[in-house]
């Protein structure tokens, strides 16, 4: 029982990390086809061409943006309510179908804005041109060894990882290989240990008294 429940907590562990970089490298790519296919018509915390996006993965499902997405006129010619909506709000401007996207490809845009509007959020009210608020150091954090860990800097430039960190995601992958070996390995030995105490034992138990 206590093997298994070792096994399970290395496996929550190393799974947790795993979706946290697979996480980050969704935001990474929504960014890189935001920027190429919505910036020039849309944009995250203020209306341009077309409507402002943050918090739209709050306020539309899934399923629905990528329909949309896909080809948004479908929607409006179905008299979908939002679609229709939208279509009279801007004058009925059509936006271009990207058919060619998967859906896959819109989740990853949809993790950009989820994090991009995050981000916005938690500085709401702050005045001064926008800014990657994602790339802002982190204040007061010189003496943080935590922030140190995290963000593997040092030297006090507190800067999130991303995808094209290719060394440092491979020291957090050794790092993490490392860790569950170890832990395998610890609870193998302490098994073994154990099952040799219990044999020696079992051996006294059972050995004739004179």
């Amino acid at each position: 029982m206590k093997y298994a429940l070792r096994i399970l907590i290395i496996w929550l562990l190393t799974t947790g990390l795993l979706n946290v970089i697979l996480g980050q490298n969704s935001v990474q790519q929504g960014k890189a086809i935001f920027s190429t296919r919505c910036a020039a018509c849309h944009a995250i915390g203020k209306q341009v061409v077309g409507p402002d996006l943050k918090d739209v993965d709050t306020r539309r499902s899934e399923a629905w943006i990528i329909d949309f997405v896909h080809g948004s006129q479908k929607l409006v010619q179905a008299k979908d309510a939002v679609a229709v909506h939208l279509f009279e709000q801007f004058n009925h401007t059509v936006m271009p179908d990207h058919p060619d996207l998967s859906a896959e490809d819109i989740r990853h845009i949809i993790a950009y804005i989820h994090d991009q509007s995050a981000a916005l959020g938690s500085t709401a009210g702050n005045s001064g041109p926008a800014k990657e608020l994602y790339r802002l150091p982190y204040p007061n954090s010189q003496h943080s060894w935590i922030h140190n860990v995290i963000f593997l800097d040092l030297q006090g430039h507190f800067t999130p990882l991303t995808s094209h960190d290719h060394l440092s995601w491979i020291m957090i992958f050794t790092t993490v290989l490392f860790l569950v070996v170890s832990m395998v390995i610890l609870v193998k030995v302490t098994d073994l240990k154990n099952n040799a105490t219990q044999h020696t034992e079992n051996k006294e138990n059972t050995s004739p008294t004179n």
